[in-house]
């Protein structure tokens, strides 16, 4: 494709691959020598290990190893490490838990790794853990953040009294406390966030090799962040120099945080890979994810607003408890702690604000990151309390919303929390979606209660906050042939990159787009990256792709020249031309590459390749608005969507397909937890209840609606060149919001004020009847096993 350039919706290039059966993922990898790995998993959320006997399993042909955590601790191998930036309340390290690839003594979850069986065979892996025989005796188990941080609770580790993994404060209490004391009125929810997994298309899965002649491992693996992987196996668990250790993914069938950190298993294929001398393949089953793979979300609080007499916002507190399962992981108690409040308070301007966050250890899957990473759960405490405000105040849910958004005037804006927001203009985004929405034509209640069901509408703003990695080099190579490889260390998980990248440098340099191969995810093809994760891919790598682009043009300007006969200093560029400046001579970007590729016909030396490597700091802030239109069915508590419309400020656009494609995929996840995903343990013995897609509900294409979305490039950011947003997470953040709102403004007839994600057909039936006064109001309280 020819004359590509930033703003134009270009189809995916790597999807001709993906439809065409030619997707290289883990499973389609196999190398000469091969054994096949599995993982014996624990099946008790809390147990003493007094045994472990291998000897049966061992005796199978063929069965090659069986490793424990004696095994792990013979190899000298340490701990799987944690990158998280939590601090405890004096500002130091929080405690992290010792977790070893293969535990020995206790397991502290359903799941935990006790031993890795490598066989010729994956059946014959599955045959031998049959026949390992593990002594185990069960520990009194805690699953809920809640009861964990209750007098008397089972200890999860004599380390951590009380089960308090991080009590993390922010704001200014006083200033929120005189506030409360001098409001018109004070409203206040409690509501819950519920736990959630990332189900990916592809589950993880990871390949081992070890090179004896240079002492070196090759990891492949379906990861979203290969250097920072790298470097933890390398510096904490085997102990040698980054170099020692190459780690490279190739097509990775989606991730949504879950695939950002370090898991056991990918240490795990290394170690038997070294021990037997063969490469060693390990791959997750889905039931196995559901009890190895990290889990998302998982938070209650306690929310308060003080507003005065014309219901402008004066203070907001939210006080939370956060289940972090039984490890720290990779970033562990950060997401529902700082990564929470920073955008506390969303799109409003709140003169006082604090927050308060319990983190507590519990005897289930470790909580991490999951697409939105904490902005999902400070968007909903938010906007559910705006709702409720509206309410109680008698007063229009939108216009309480618009006398309180922060306005364009005031940016940038410090929030009570002390974050900088350095763009957005919120009421227009509300305005245009509220448009988008036919907000103002909605009455069509009537026409659903003569069928018997109550039609309802929900809007929610959102603010976003990028994260991740700040770090990132590009670098752009010329072939012989002239063209042109762009290799990043940013990750694609399905997102889109080997599109972007190359679109930005095919507009920078005005070279055709099929000239341009993209090669990422490989510690060897650059010596930084900043992986995937917290939507930061294109302010941060995509403006290093840009940087390096410029360099080029730098490069070729005195080959322009020299092609020319002029100076370096007449020679402009634009378009894809250099051109003598006040003429009409001119050559093609094209042409100078050409010209680079000719050997001996410049003088040596003569070349274009550019590596830039470069930090952005600056976080950018993607905002917008959702609104959805709902029926409820009250006999049976059953929920449709209807209709959805959403208005997203990514900043800039480089292309508007997949910036479409990102914000309406997260918006189905929102979708998917607002209704339906739930992870449910059940409270006495710590088995996962919805551990298979039998049990946890996904959303399909027959439950979401035709989406209406538009994008508003009004406010572009300022942090970075290309002026762009993070785009990855936006969705889920404005759905679970506008879509409870949505449901509790069809039955507010019935007295009904606010019901938990998921909205399933009976939590909403026993709602309604609970409001109504019927049988579910003598029963209100769900059992442990129902949350």
């Amino acid at each position: 494709m020819d004359n590509v350039t930033i703003g134009q919706a270009v189809r995916r290039t790597e999807d001709f691959r993906f439809l065409t059966g030619a997707g290289r993922y883990i499973d389609d990898i196999g190398l000469e020598h091969m054994a096949h790995g599995l993982v014996l998993r624990s099946p008790h959320a809390h147990a003493r290990i007094d045994n472990i006997d291998a000897a049966a399993a061992l005796r199978l042909p063929g069965v090659l190893a069986v490793l424990t955590g004696a095994d792990w601790a013979a190899e000298g191998l340490g701990d799987i490490p944690t990158r998280t930036q939590a601090k405890a309340a004096d500002g130091g390290p929080i405690w992290t838990p010792p977790r070893p690839g293969l535990v020995a003594g206790r397991v502290r979850f359903v799941g935990d790794a006790v031993a890795f069986i490598v066989a010729e065979t994956l059946d014959a892996a599955r045959d031998a853990a049959e026949l390992v025989e593990v002594d185990y005796h069960p520990l009194p188990a805690v699953t809920d953040a809640r009861r964990a941080l209750e007098p008397g609770a089972p200890t999860v580790w004599e380390q951590a009294p009380g089960n308090i993994c991080l009590d993390y404060q922010a704001g200014d209490a006083a200033a929120v406390e005189a506030a409360f004391v001098g409001a018109h009125r004070v409203v206040s929810l409690e509501l819950g966030n519920n736990r959630v997994a990332a189900v990916p298309i592809e589950t993880r899965g990871a390949i081992g090799h070890y090179h004896r002649d240079g002492g070196a491992f090759t990891l492949i693996a379906g990861v979203q962040n290969v250097h920072a992987n790298r470097d933890q196996l390398a510096e904490h668990v085997f102990h040698l120099p980054a170099d020692k250790i190459r780690v490279l993914a190739h097509d990775v069938g989606g991730g949504f945080g879950a695939k950002n950190a370090l898991y056991p298993e990918y240490a795990l294929v290394l170690m038997a890979a070294r021990r037997l001398g063969r490469p060693v393949k390990w791959i997750c089953e889905r039931g196995e994810s559901f009890i190895s793979e990290s889990h998302g979300r998982d938070m209650h609080a306690q929310v308060a607003l003080a507003l005065d007499a014309d219901g402008r916002f004066l203070a907001l507190k939210v006080t939370a408890v956060a289940n972090t399962g039984a490890y720290v992981g990779s970033v562990g108690p950060f997401t529902p702690a700082a990564g929470t409040v920073r955008t506390q308070g969303g799109t409003y301007r709140i003169p006082a604000l604090y927050f308060r966050s319990q983190v507590a250890f519990t005897n289930t899957v470790p909580v991490e990151p999951y697409r939105g990473a904490g902005r999902p759960e400070a968007a909903f405490q938010i906007e559910r309390i705006v709702d409720l405000a509206a309410r109680e105040l008698n007063v229009d849910p939108v216009d309480l919303r618009r006398r309180n958004l922060i306005p364009a005037a005031d940016m940038p804006y410090r929030t009570g929390t002390g974050l900088e927001i350095e763009s957005g203009e919120f009421e227009t985004v509300l305005d245009r979606t509220l448009e988008l929405a036919d907000w103002h034509g909605f009455p069509r209640r009537a026409a659903a209660t003569a069928r018997g069901w109550r039609r309802g509408i929900g809007v929610a703003m959102y603010l976003g906050v990028t994260g991740g990695r700040r770090e990132e080099c590009a670098d752009l190579s010329f072939d012989a042939d002239g063209n042109l490889t762009v290799a990043v260390g940013a990750e694609s998980p399905g997102t889109g990159h080997e599109t972007t990248f190359p679109q930005i440098v095919a507009d920078r340099l005005g070279i055709p787009l099929a000239r341009i191969r993209h090669r990422q995810a490989d510690t060897d093809a650059t010596p930084v990256g900043s992986g995937h994760g917290g939507s930061h891919g294109l302010e941060v790598a995509g403006s290093v792709v840009s940087m390096a682009a410029d360099k080029v043009i730098d490069q070729a300007k005195p080959i322009a020249g020299q092609l020319l006969e002029a100076a370096v200093d007449d020679i402009d560029f634009a378009d894809g031309r250099f051109t003598i400046t006040g003429t009409d001579r001119s050559v093609s970007m094209s042409e100078v590459i050409a010209a680079v590729a000719d050997v001996g016909r410049l003088p040596e030396g003569s070349g274009l390749d550019a590596v830039v490597t470069h930090a952005i700091p600056d976080i950018t802030f993607p905002n917008g608005c959702h609104v959805a239109e709902v029926e409820v069915d009250p006999e049976t508590g059953r929920v449709r969507l209807l209709g959805y419309a959403a208005v997203h400020d990514f900043g800039n656009i480089v292309n508007p397909l997949l910036a479409e494609g990102q914000a309406v995929g997260a918006t189905v996840q929102g979708i998917g937890q607002a209704l339906m995903e739930d992870l449910v343990y059940d409270p006495d013995d710590g088995q996962l209840l919805s551990g298979s897609l039998m049990d946890y509900g996904l959303p399909r294409a027959d439950d979401l609606p035709a989406f209406r979305t538009a994008t508003y490039q009004g406010a572009p950011s300022r942090t970075n060149p290309l002026g762009v947003k993070g785009a990855g997470e936006a969705g889920c953040g404005g759905a679970p919001p506008a879509i409870v709102g949505a449901v509790v403004d069809a039955l507010k007839e019935f007295g009904v004020r606010h019901i938990d994600m998921p909205l399933t057909p009976m939590r909403v039936w026993r709602a309604i009847e609970a409001a109504r006064g019927g049988p579910a109001a003598r029963d209100q309280v769900r059992t442990e096993a129902e949350r």
